[in-house]
């Protein structure tokens, strides 16, 4: 154990007095000096820590970066594309002007020829090679609110269209609608696309004619022939 020398002071009177340090004092010295030691050690390695341990990152503020990716869009079905016709059958129309009486020139029923089964609420019109054939009401007039077919006896051979508006009203176009709620305002007859009678005849439906109240022409233009029909959906 380290032990101070003794030292020596003047007293009082002119004498001598001696002292010397206790060794409980040195112990107390000796462990305060630890203390600080070991606090400074420890203060160094916190300060070595936070400096090898990364900083957390920062909280987001306001709304996040726009991801890289997208969802793929939905790719929906295609819809059947609408059947063609030679250009040279787009004709101009030909429809008569609607009489100065108010009348309308209506087409009479076909006669003389079996068109349509024995269905008495039906009535063919024209004299072909394409006939309209459309339901009829009680009072025997055409009903604009049903079906209809379009009937050849004869194979056409070839692709026929049809097109038509009101009278004296080029503006109030005939549509077609068939039964997937399609609105076209030609209505295209393929032999293609037809189906067989019986008697080795062909026939179209359409589903819905749409039309208003009132007198409307139809013209059906194949290659090598063009005919025109008047229809009175008046009643």
């Amino acid at each position: 154990m380290l032990v101070m020398p003794r030292q020596t002071v003047a007293g009082e009177g002119g004498g001598r007095m001696h002292w010397h340090r206790s060794r409980t004092g040195l112990a107390v010295l000796a462990a305060l000096a630890a203390l600080a030691a070991l606090a400074a050690l420890a203060l160094a390695g916190r300060l070595l820590d936070l400096a090898a341990t990364p900083s957390p990152p920062a909280a987001p503020s306001g709304a996040p970066p726009p991801s890289a990716t997208i969802p793929a869009p939905l790719v929906t079905s295609p819809t059947t594309p609408p059947p063609t016709f030679p250009r040279a059958l787009a004709r101009p129309l030909r429809l008569p002007s609607p009489p100065p009486d108010g009348s309308c020139p209506a087409t009479p029923p076909t006669r003389g020829r079996h068109i349509w089964g024995s269905d008495q609420h039906a009535v063919a019109l024209g004299d072909g090679p394409v006939y309209p054939v459309l339901l009829t009401k009680p009072d025997g007039g055409p009903d604009r609110t049903s079906s209809m077919y379009w009937i050849a006896p004869t194979p056409l051979g070839s692709v026929a269209i049809v097109r038509g508006h009101r009278l004296g009203r080029p503006h109030d176009p005939v549509r077609f609608q068939d039964q997937d709620h399609h609105l076209t305002a030609v209505q295209v007859l393929d032999p293609a696309a037809a189906g067989q009678a019986d008697n080795g005849g062909s026939w179209w439906p359409t589903f819905l004619l749409r039309v208003g109240v009132g007198c409307y022409g139809l013209q059906i233009d194949g290659a090598r022939f063009s005919k025109v029909i008047v229809t009175d959906f008046r009643a």
